[in-house]
């Protein structure tokens, strides 16, 4: 049995679908666009205004039956609801025509002269339609007119619209809409009348039933043709004022403004005769005045140009990224000082900061999670995108008197980035009330960072051809939610905020308030890792009674670990202004996060492995846990020298123990990623005495072990999807005694030449949910150590693989 669909869901579609008036507009210009129309006029014309004509119906009908409608009740009735701006002459035509009638009769008089004279008309001169394309496009919701044409013209389409629903903005605006179009060729018009409150009114009507017919009309040139919507019956309120507003909001950024070489649509808007521009030009002598900027593409590139046979594709990630330095107090003159940086991206890099956050990397053979973690990225399309940042406090000061005009400026075209595809806004992003990038949510986070969205001015590029999977939700109200998406926003989010943030905060941020907000991060982390291990304790507890010694050992390691983060913090309370023990507490604050997840891990899988026997079947001895308790317990030695502030003195260290045992507590780990580690001690058997901090070095090459664990399990997950399965990961560690050096370096991707120096700065990172401050706490503690600290050479596929260490 076949749904039986009423009439009324149209209502319900058009008051659902199309969230705001603006939006509404947009759908109809859109339609004027797609039928090649170069110009639209939009006429918005207000006697009686809906609130005014409500009231006017519900005071008729509280008069008494019988009552005679007389001309001093009508004309206060004017005074109260008409727009402002209506002529003397409609004021008058509306007390004659309903002066002496009943209120029955009244409120009939009063709905035809609300419907005739309250309306908006969009008219453009476009291919317009035929009887026939009234009857079976314009009255089919959902038509699939549009993404035919797309398929069929390719490349050659421009067509904004395909949903096929666009028609329901005329009843978002109002209950009836009649259309007068024509094609050239034809001797006539054809014409519609649609009224959508006869849906209102019998709501048990069967869609079938609701039936309006298209008729011919009046004559016209033969060469003519276009098309006249006429929306009545409007359901909100218009002025002068809203109309300059929408204008002003909307329309000025319904095309690319930035883009200057296009063929702009014009648009005539007026309000009750009034003219209204429609459209601002952005200004762009205050684009030239960034305080930020960047520019970026995100493209494909063949991996083997010169194979014609190889069609094979990788992403890329390229730009540039600029700040302008201030002006030094001491200067006289302004200096325009611009710092700039190359933004680049691909392979390993690249698919790393677009994976999905939600799926970890998986270690060791399996591929678990590496189609959902890379998904989109393939797919996503090429897309431009440019952002202009102004800091507002400097503004202030440099542009003087012309302040005022720029935060006027600001404030119309601020709000983020826009999103353009095929030269037309993607709605509703950058809009006041819209964060898609989380450029808000972040700075609320970091109180300290500036890049917020009322200092943002900018666009992304997209196109219908080029990013298929960027598709509209049917509503209107952005993107629809897909892996596409997710790495159309990563990869923005890693420009502003990775890119051109490490430039802002470099030069406008102190290292001490940032370091100190990576200080609480990461207190939340330990915090809420602590939480979550004891819950887990718990829960083995119960399953486990006999194993108490066990489960109260565990207890006992996570009370240690929140003691040593507790007098490290006691510590910094004592020394508040110095940052170099918010750089100490920071790596101590990393090390307790990796010993508390992987006690979380442990617990977590063990208790997993539990609950899957009976009672009956519990190991007695629980084998496995002890040897996860022996990994714990040189985990814990290492944080002895680290967390203890008393400890961090220089003295004679041999740090190839300090290596020994860093790889040893790292065994099974590396195990589980399937990890090779070769330690090369030349000549064999040295050691290596450095008069050094202990517990820096710890952090030092703890922090290279880890991200030599991630990206080598990255590169391994890169090599699967392109069908390589024997990559052997290989962390190699060379001491030279003789030469009192120490380098270290694996055989993943490497590091990429245009982030050479990039790296060791404060927030950078290419991981996805990445703090960006492990190398930069290396660099800093070997300055500390008087540790020569370089990279390796540039190997020949043009990356580097480690960094070597010159011991005092």
């Amino acid at each position: 049995m076949a749904f039986n669909v009423k009439a009324r869901v149209l209502l319900e579609l058009g008051a659902e679908l199309i969230s705001t008036d603006g939006i509404a507009l947009y759908e109809l210009i859109k339609n004027s666009v797609d039928a090649g129309s170069e110009s639209v006029e939009i006429r918005v014309n207000v006697a009686l205004m809906a609130s005014g004509y409500r009231v006017l119906q519900s005071k008729l009908a509280a008069l008494p039956t019988g009552t005679r409608l007389r001309r001093d009740w009508l004309e206060a009735a004017v005074r109260q609801c008409f727009e402002a701006t209506a002529s003397d002459e409609l004021r008058s035509e509306f007390v004659r025509r309903l002066e002496g009638l009943g209120s029955q009769r009244g409120a009939t008089v009063a709905e035809e002269f609300y419907r005739e004279f309250s309306f908006i008309e969009v008219e453009d001169w476009g291919c317009g339609m035929s009887m026939g394309d009234l009857r079976t496009k314009f009255l089919t919701v959902g038509t699939p007119n549009r993404h035919l044409d797309r398929q069929r013209l390719g490349s050659a389409s421009r067509l904004l619209g395909e949903k096929g629903i666009g028609r329901l903005s005329a009843m978002r605006l109002g209950l009836f809409t009649g259309v007068i179009s024509g094609m050239e060729g034809e001797g006539h018009w054809n014409t519609l009348d649609i009224d959508w409150s006869t849906l209102r009114d019998t709501p048990d009507m069967d869609l079938d039933e609701f039936s309006p017919e298209p008729e011919k009309g009046g004559e016209k040139k033969t060469s003519a043709s276009g098309t006249l919507i006429r929306i009545s019956d409007l359901q909100s309120d218009w002025s002068l004022a809203r109309v300059t507003a929408l204008a002003r909001a909307e329309f000025s950024k319904l095309q690319d403004p930035f883009e200057t070489s296009g063929v702009v649509l014009d648009i005539d808007l007026s309000f009750n005769g009034k003219k209204v521009t429609a459209v601002e030009e952005i200004d762009t002598e205050w684009l030239n005045k960034w305080h930020g900027h960047f520019k970026m593409t995100f493209g494909y590139k063949r991996v083997n140009p010169d194979d014609e046979e190889d069609l094979r594709e990788a992403p890329v990630l390229s730009g540039t990224a600029k700040f302008r330095l201030p002006k030094p107090p001491d200067a006289a003159e302004p200096l325009d000082v611009i710092d700039q940086k190359d933004i680049a991206a691909s392979g390993d890099g690249l698919y790393s900061l677009l994976a999905s956050s939600g799926y970890a990397v998986s270690g060791g053979g399996t591929s678990i999670n590496d189609a959902p973690r890379f998904a989109g990225i393939e797919t996503l399309g090429p897309f431009t995108a440019e952002g202009f940042w102004f800091n507002r406090q400097r503004a202030q000061h440099e542009f003087g008197d012309n302040y005022i005009k720029f935060k006027t400026w600001l404030e119309q075209w601020a709000g983020g980035l826009l999103v353009y595809r095929d030269g037309y806004r993607v709605y509703p992003y950058a809009a006041p009330d819209d964060d898609w990038l989380e450029l808000d949510q972040r700075a609320l986070r970091r109180k300290s960072f500036k890049l917020n969205r009322g200092q943002f001015v900018g666009y992304v590029r997209i196109t219908s051809l080029g990013n298929r999977e960027l598709r509209d939700q049917t509503n209107r109200q952005g993107l629809v939610d897909t892996p596409e998406k997710r790495a159309l926003v990563q990869c923005l989010q890693y420009v502003i905020w990775k890119e051109l943030g490490s430039l802002v905060t470099q030069h406008e941020e102190r290292m001490a308030t940032k370091s100190l907000t990576t200080v609480r991060e990461i207190e939340k982390q330990v915090t809420e890792h602590a939480k979550d291990a004891k819950v887990t304790l718990r829960e083995l507890a119960k399953r486990v009674p006999d194993e108490h010694q066990t489960v109260a050992n565990l207890r006992g390691y996570v009370e240690e670990l929140e003691a040593a983060w507790a007098a490290a913090k006691k510590t910094l309370k004592r020394q508040a202004n110095q940052a170099d023990l918010y750089l100490h507490l920071a790596g101590v604050g990393m090390l307790l996060e990796f010993v508390i997840h992987e006690l979380n891990r442990v617990t977590g899988a063990t208790l997993q492995d539990l609950q899957k026997m009976s009672d009956s079947a519990l190991p007695p001895g629980l084998k496995s846990l002890a040897r996860q308790l022996q990994t714990l317990d040189k985990r814990l030695r290492i944080l002895d020298p680290v967390s203890t502030p008393g400890r961090q003195r220089k003295e004679d260290t041999d740090v190839v123990e300090v290596l020994e045992t860093l790889l040893d507590a790292h065994e099974q780990q590396f195990e589980r990623h399937h990890i090779k580690v070769d330690l090369q001690l030349n000549p064999e058997g040295t050691r290596l005495m450095s008069k050094v901090i202990v517990g820096q070095m710890y952090q030092i090459f703890e922090n290279l072990i880890v991200n030599s664990v991630y990206w080598l399990s990255h590169h391994r997950a890169m090599r699967r999807l392109d069908g390589y399965e024997d990559f052997e990961a290989t962390i190699k560690i060379e001491v030279d005694a003789d030469a009192h050096a120490i380098t270290f370096r694996d055989n993943g991707a490497g590091i990429e030449w245009a982030d050479r120096e990039k790296i060791f700065e404060p927030f950078f990172s290419k991981k996805p949910s990445g703090r960006g401050i492990g190398l930069y706490i290396v660099r800093s503690l070997c300055k500390e150590n008087a540790i020569t600290l370089s990279l390796l050479e540039r190997t020949a596929a043009g990356t580097i693989s480690g960094f070597k260490f010159e011991m005092p």
